[in-house]
């Protein structure tokens, strides 16, 4: 499968993230890492989420904000309380599913992200958090939410996932989560302000440098 190599490519950016998180979740090896509680699952029929009975599902949830820029920012993983305690709170409420924010800069320990906060830490603190969530009865949305290209730190929301690290981004947190039916991904959050040609084919937007596989200008 073609992947950006820094040139324009006129392949969907969209379609390609969407492979590699399916592929993350379709691959039948072992990664180690626990699947969802029993009985907590979701599935695709047609254009339908349906449940691990095949009855329609309907997720309703919050978004719990903290994970995208915490550790950008080199103070925590969380901005307020991840405890059981909390999500219990939460599924409390007649909720089904929490969406988890994601910067992917923490995600994979790049640019200048502080360690501690970032690469593995980060993603076992997420795992860790996705876990207790299941454990409560909970699905988990994971979304990216803050990137950059380049070697630009991800501080705030681009309009569009970036070709430099989305790719691998999605790569990593679909091979983290293959085995486990109870995450869905969320590709990106609110892209705004591109064109149709844009998803289409990439493009370079002012401010911000390349973009979903093309140089910037």
């Amino acid at each position: 499968m073609p992947i950006f190599d820094g040139v324009i490519r006129r392949i969907s950016f969209l379609a390609a993230l969407v492979t590699l998180a399916a592929a993350g979740l379709a691959t039948a090896l072992t990664s180690g890492r626990p699947a969802a509680a029993a009985g907590l699952v979701v599935r695709v029929s047609g254009n339908w989420l349906v449940d691990g009975s095949g009855q329609p599902l309907r997720l309703l949830g919050v978004n719990r904000s903290g994970t995208e820029y915490a550790c950008v920012q080199g103070w925590g993983f969380f901005d307020g309380p991840s405890d059981a305690q909390s999500i219990s709170a939460i599924a409390g409420w007649h909720t089904n599913a929490v969406r988890v924010p994601l910067n992917e800069d923490c995600w994979l320990g790049i640019n200048g992200v502080n360690a501690t906060y970032g690469g593995t830490n980060y993603r076992n603190a997420v795992a860790g958090y996705v876990a207790r969530l299941h454990a409560a009865g909970l699905v988990a949305v994971l979304d990216l939410h803050w990137n950059a290209p380049g070697g630009a730190l991800a501080t705030g929301q681009q309009v569009m996932a970036d070709a430099d690290h989305s790719p691998s981004f999605w790569s990593s947190v679909g091979a983290w989560f293959k085995n486990d039916p109870a995450v869905v991904f969320d590709l990106y959050n609110e892209p705004h302000d591109i064109s149709w040609s844009c998803w289409r084919d990439g493009c370079t937007t002012p401010g911000v440098g390349r973009q979903r596989g093309c140089r910037a200008s």
